[in-house]
């Protein structure tokens, strides 16, 4: 088959959403497909195809189109001033992205079309007009949520009236294109379950994020310390649940491990970090690298990964690959959320400043415990979480 895969980001640096479309593009290439990719480049992402491996270059085709998505704050006024729609996603909308759309659907032959992301899914009518075809969505998460979160979450009166205004639009945004598309693959469970609140009707695939367990696998390396410590977080440093759970730890979590283990490093790595936030990593026990040429070396450094998250939605894809690596994950509910884990089995979630930071303890106490629930993680995802099988899911779902 010859799959068109829509999405509002470029392939490279990689994160949950750019990992997020690429492993499904190599999952249906790995099933005998051919597929072209068509998406953004962004001040925040491009398409650097020296990452992508050679087995799938062959089978895929990417087309960029530049779109300019940074934020101007009278243009945001203006939205909030005179429009109802919401200024975050009109952001990607664009006259040559439209232009680039219809000249690949005029010219090519495509027997599906998988849009990933709301953003991308404001160009279902143009689709529409000229394709014929049956057309998958693929929401990463609940746009609205991750705002609505924010909304609770903050104690500014300034940010409280904005991610408000944020969140009702989205939500209205993702009501009015429900049901455009003929079948929905949402990532996790519990974002079926709100699409079906929403109104969904069209028929509905969980469809986790996957991973290629053997490229992850030939990349392991069996860390054996007992006398070396450390605490490891990985995560882009300009999103603002990120920004809030990592200062969130760093104040009310760190200060009491440190009590236990004074000399133990917390490792973080991250782009895009503002000043304010790199200011308060200026400590002796906190080792900022900033962004990291291997994700899955930095996250095999000796001690746990932590994701102490409140905020957002949809899946950790650093949850999944850290479990792959069979790390000893302590995180929130939240970052855990539409990940079937086991508490105490192959993860440890803590919801609270004093559980957290004593389940750190815990695995800094005792590396037999790290590897015990590092062995379950990597059992756990390579049940439910290969790439190949889920992409196979899919398409058997589609016929």
């Amino acid at each position: 088959m010859n799959i068109l895969q829509i999405a509002n980001k470029a392939i490279y640096p990689p994160d949950g959403g750019s990992l997020a479309i690429l492993s499904l593009s190599k999952a249906y290439i790995r099933n005998g497909h051919q597929v072209h990719l068509l998406n953004m480049i962004t001040h925040k992402h491009f398409n650097n195809y020296e990452t992508i491996e050679s087995e799938y270059k062959d089978s895929l085709k990417i087309s960029g189109v530049n779109i300019n998505t940074q934020i101007s704050f009278f243009k945001l006024l203006l939205n909030l001033l005179f429009s109802n729609k919401p200024y975050i996603a009109k952001r990607f909308v664009s006259k040559k992205f439209v232009s680039q759309l219809i000249n690949l659907l005029i010219n090519n032959s495509f027997d599906f079309i998988q849009i990933e992301g709301l953003y991308s899914l404001q160009y279902i009518n143009t689709i529409r007009n000229i394709f014929g075809g049956s057309i998958l969505y693929r929401p990463h998460n609940i746009e609205y949520q991750i705002w609505e979160r924010n909304y609770k979450e903050t104690k500014s009166l300034i940010k409280k009236l904005y991610f408000k205004s944020i969140f009702k639009r989205l939500k209205k945004l993702e009501r009015n294109l429900l049901n455009t598309y003929d079948f929905l693959i949402p990532i996790s469970e519990s974002d079926a379950k709100i699409y079906k609140e929403l109104g969904n009707t069209k028929p509905v695939k969980t469809s986790p994020f996957g991973i290629d367990l053997k490229n992850i696998q030939d990349q392991y390396v069996e860390i054996d310390s007992d006398t070396d410590h450390f605490i490891n977080y990985i995560g882009a440093l300009d999103w603002i649940p990120n920004q809030e759970g990592l200062l969130w730890f760093i104040k009310h979590c760190f200060p009491v491990i440190l009590k236990s283990f004074p000399d133990v490093i917390l490792n973080i790595a991250g782009r895009n970090a503002p000043k304010y936030l790199v200011r308060r990593f200026n400590h002796s026990n906190i080792n900022y690298l900033g962004e990291v040429k291997n994700a899955y070396e930095f996250i095999q450094n000796p001690g746990p990964i932590i994701v102490p998250l409140f905020s957002g939605s949809g899946i950790r894809v650093k949850i999944i690959e850290s479990m792959a690596l069979k790390k000893a994950i302590v995180a929130t509910d939240t970052a855990a959320e539409g990940i079937d884990c086991l508490h105490n089995e192959n993860i440890l979630l803590a919801n609270n400043d004093h559980d957290f930071a004593n389940s750190v303890i815990s695995v800094l106490n005792n590396i037999g415990l790290q590897k015990n629930i590092g062995e379950n993680a990597f059992k756990f995802v390579k049940e439910h979480y290969d790439f190949e099988k889920i992409a196979t899911d899919i398409l058997n779902f589609i016929k």
